[in-house]
């Protein structure tokens, strides 16, 4: 068996190396994605509505630290929170729900468009992209400030049973993305791409689910609770569920 050269050898590995790098340095950037965790049923947060059918819960979403700061960005996330112990599909749109303020004032959701153009327009985000691209953050402390009470099961459907879906922990970046900074337009997608990802849906929630979701409303407007409209077969029904700060 022929022995190949040493020299031949070494400028391979060279190549080798040299496309790695290449490959490393194009890598594009991703927005972290958080763990999977567990959480209780809503029905452990103070004043949740129990029914024999469902429990409701909300709790107001938390700064972890890093990444945007979304009460300073001008909005109050809500985590609203639906496990579906019935044989039914009840429905709650996000456009039908409200938060009650100081004095009984009610305010409608943002959609996720409105909500993203409050968070633009902020200075906390314009301060939040600069230490992100000028500074150099990376891997979780760029993003995932929503996610960071909801687990990753919760990008790949609907459906989970209770204690799977929600947690604390933000993951990070792997190879050589991790490396990288940001730019302004790959920031300011990852943060809309989150508030589209975690934002809640109007699907049906099926039998034996837990169902997570955001509604965004305006901040400094004293909201402390809900009006949820839940839709099932032919009648709607309203409940009042108080924000509570997270049990987990």
């Amino acid at each position: 068996m022929k022995r190949i050269p040493r020299p031949i050898v070494r400028g391979c590995l060279a190549a080798m190396l040299a496309v790695t790098v290449l490959l490393s340095g194009c890598a594009v950037y991703t927005p972290p994605q958080p763990q999977m965790g567990q959480v209780a049923n809503p029905a452990a947060l103070p004043g949740a509505v129990l029914t024999a059918e469902w429990d409701i819960g909300a709790t107001r979403y938390v700064w972890q630290g890093q990444g945007l700061n979304y009460y300073e960005a001008g909005l109050f996330p809500v985590l609203l929170l639906f496990n579906n112990h019935s044989g039914r599909y009840p429905v709650i749109y996000a456009q039908e729900c409200r938060g009650i303020g100081a004095g009984g004032a009610e305010y409608p959701p943002y959609s996720v468009d409105q909500a993203a153009e409050v968070v633009f327009a902020s200075t906390a985000y314009k301060k939040s992209a600069e230490a992100a691209v000028v500074g150099g953050l990376t891997g979780a402390a760029v993003g995932a400030g929503l996610g960071a009470l909801i687990g990753s099961g919760f990008n790949h459907g609907w459906g989970a049973g209770p204690g799977a879906l929600i947690g604390a922990g933000v993951g990070a970046l792997g190879g050589a993305a991790i490396s990288q900074q940001p730019s302004m337009d790959q920031y300011r997608s990852s943060l809309y791409q989150e508030m589209g990802t975690y934002a809640w849906r109007p699907a049906p929630v099926a039998p034996g689910a837990l169902v997570p979701g955001y509604l965004y409303f305006p901040a400094n407007v004293g909201i402390h609770s809900l009006r949820v409209i839940l839709r099932v077969d032919n009648y709607t029904q309203t409940y009042i569920v108080p924000i509570s700060q997270p049990a987990w």
